[in-house]
């Protein structure tokens, strides 16, 4: 990019600079609380970050029941079936119960929102296990 002449003395410069470089917008961090006032942009970073959020809390449940299956049972290997074979259907699930909406721009947030409530379902069945192996 050529700047002009005037534009390459003193604060100009670091402000072209400075534009050039900004951060993008789809970089930009969200706050999640009132969702309803976010741009659908906003929307689907906070549907995300709840994904990833039950993900880790799946994890801490899973880890625990394996190594009790381990400890009690000497083998976790059906867990880790069911665990994997748990993901390929809520992935699935979710991209088929939204097949309808794929275009639109809201189809992210959707799925997203869908493999929460499921990965949450899955994190009950999980602590309903260890509840009856304690």
């Amino acid at each position: 990019m050529k700047l002009h002449p005037i534009l390459t003395t003193g604060f100009w410069t670091l402000t072209a600079v400075m534009l050039l470089t900004a951060t993008p917008v789809s970089a930009m961090q969200w706050e999640c609380g009132e969702r309803s006032n976010l741009p659908q942009e906003g929307q689907n970073y906070c549907a995300a970050g709840d994904l990833r959020q039950s993900k880790i809390n799946l994890a801490k449940v899973l880890n625990a029941l394996i190594d009790e299956h381990q400890l009690k049972f000497g083998d976790a290997n059906a867990l880790r079936a069911a665990q994997s074979n748990f993901e390929a259907y809520r992935d699935n699930q979710c991209i088929a119960e939204n097949q309808r909406i794929q275009d639109k721009p809201f189809h992210l947030m959707i799925v997203a929102q869908c493999k929460t409530r499921l990965t949450r379902q899955r994190i009950d069945e999980l602590n309903a296990m260890l509840q009856q192996n304690s």
